[in-house]
């Protein structure tokens, strides 16, 4: 089998951090109630801070981790839904920034909470197809504290800003295995255009997350025979840690396997996948060599899986 690695993973996150204590100045709940529903403690909130900033921050950490050179990458995805303008796109911005070569291919995909899985399997198609291109660098990167309604404390405390990207090289020797979907539906869990704040129905939002987290791992590992000897760290979004709880349970596997890092950061939407990842190689948790299966949900409803291996 033949498919993409991580050879470097980086991290960035909003200026400042905005504690459950916080919030509570301002909105009616309290750091008990945020606990005990989320596991969340804190988040980030980006400030005067661009969605390309911090696209460009974790890129930057991303390609020095993985020793890239700019000419290098011939692909450059931002998964996002917080664009800083309606056009042109994020990754249009952080290809000048980063330097990168004209003939590089720069665009956003909007794919929610799931972008950053739907962006690496593009990716695995892109350099697979011979198109001569070597390595892609795909972000997640989200600037959603301006979508916040502050006085909706069922959705405001939920969320943060933070970007995390990946240097994705193909392996002829590299084993890559994707599960992915989408259920039509815009009522559950969305954000409308113009000044339209982020809405969700809470209890369909965490049936549809576990259900869907759980199954897609499950069909990852039984479709392409993987074991859970075969993967040394799971990395689910980290919207909820009641939520990542329950799959957990569902699957059957050892917790300790499972990296959470949602109490700190929140729920960072696409970031939130490369952004543990970035926060695991910060603590030398992620070596070299290891597998990992990352696993997205999120609005659409979409939802995805991979088995991808980090290092060279």
């Amino acid at each position: 089998m033949a498919g993409i690695k991580i050879t470097g993973i980086g991290g960035s996150k909003g200026e400042k951090s905005v504690t459950n204590f916080d919030l509570a100045k301002t909105v009616d709940t309290s750091d008990e109630w945020i606990r005990s529903k989320t596991g969340i403690v804190s988040r980030y909130f980006a400030g005067e801070r661009t969605n390309a900033d911090m696209a460009l921050e974790a890129g930057e950490k991303a390609m020095k981790d993985a020793d890239a050179k700019p000419q290098e990458i011939g692909l450059l995805i931002v998964c996002t839904f917080t664009p800083d303008d309606r056009t042109p796109g994020v990754a249009c911005e952080v290809s000048g920034r980063l330097g990168l070569s004209e003939n590089a291919l720069c665009l956003d995909v909007n794919g929610a909470c799931s972008g950053f899985i739907y962006g690496c399997i593009l990716a695995n198609g892109f350099l697979s197809s011979r198109t001569g291109a070597k390595k892609a660098l795909v972000i997640g990167s989200e600037k959603i504290s301006p979508l916040l309604n502050m006085d909706d404390r069922s959705t405001c405390v939920l969320f943060g800003d933070g970007a995390g990207a990946a240097v994705l090289e193909y392996d002829e020797d590299a084993d890559f295995f994707s599960v992915y979907g989408c259920i039509s539906d815009r009522e559950v869990l969305g954000c409308g255009s113009g000044n339209a704040s982020i809405h969700m129905a809470g209890q369909e939002v965490y049936r549809f997350a576990v259900n869907k987290s759980s199954e897609a791992t499950k069909t990852l590992m039984t479709g392409n025979d993987i074991s859970e000897k075969d993967v040394d760290h799971f990395v689910f979004h980290q919207a909820n840690e009641r939520i990542i709880a329950s799959s957990i349970a569902r699957l059957g596997l050892p917790k300790e396997k499972f990296f959470v890092n949602v109490s700190e950061y929140g729920n960072t939407s696409a970031a939130s996948v490369p952004l543990a990842m970035a926060d695991m190689r910060d603590k030398e948790i992620l070596k070299e060599g290891q597998k990992l299966i990352c696993t997205g949900f999120g609005a659409g409803l979409t939802y995805g899986s991979m088995y991808i291996q980090f290092g060279k």
